[in-house]
């Protein structure tokens, strides 16, 4: 797992990460940002907020989540969209996010395929850190195949713009 939180934490800006995600069942990749003051009172998750720009389910091989996570709508789902991809596993991709105080969109390779529109009532417009992991199983990741043995995501670059 990569994280920046309390190295670099910002609001708003382009996120965008080139990346070769994990093959097996039960592999759970994410490319996620969590709302900075999720240790503060009142402000625990979901009321923090949570941008997923990429979630992958080994189980569901080239099938790309993108998810918003706030009160309202998680826990459980969340606000999400998804698209399919080829080669998601033996490719590089590009999972990106625009965010901004009026929208987030998530795209792949350039493709928008989930927007939301960010407004003051959404926990969405204060700063956010990146996380970059690899989970296993659970509740989104599914069952663990019996035979996986090991796999990794692959990260070429991760760029903000503001």
């Amino acid at each position: 797992r990569l994280k920046s939180e309390n190295k670099f934490e910002f609001t708003y800006g382009k996120v965008e990460v080139r990346a070769k995600l994990p093959s097996g069942g039960g592999t759970w990749p994410a490319i996620w940002m969590l709302g900075a003051n999720y240790d503060q009172t009142g402000s625990t998750w979901p009321a923090c907020g949570e941008i997923d720009i990429m979630e992958h389910k080994g189980n569901q091989p080239n099938v790309i989540y993108g998810t918003l996570h706030y009160p309202g709508v998680s826990p459980g789902g969340g606000n999400s969209g998804n698209t399919t991809i080829t080669n998601a596993t033996s490719d590089f991709h590009i999972y990106s996010a625009i965010w901004s105080p009026t929208s987030v969109q998530i795209f792949v390779d350039g493709t928008l395929f989930h927007s939301v529109a960010n407004t003051n009532s959404l926990p969405f417009n204060h700063d956010f850190f990146l996380i970059l992991n690899v989970a296993m199983g659970g509740d989104f990741g599914g069952t663990i195949d019996p035979t996986f043995t090991q796999s990794n995501m692959e990260i070429d670059y991760v760029r903000v713009y503001q």
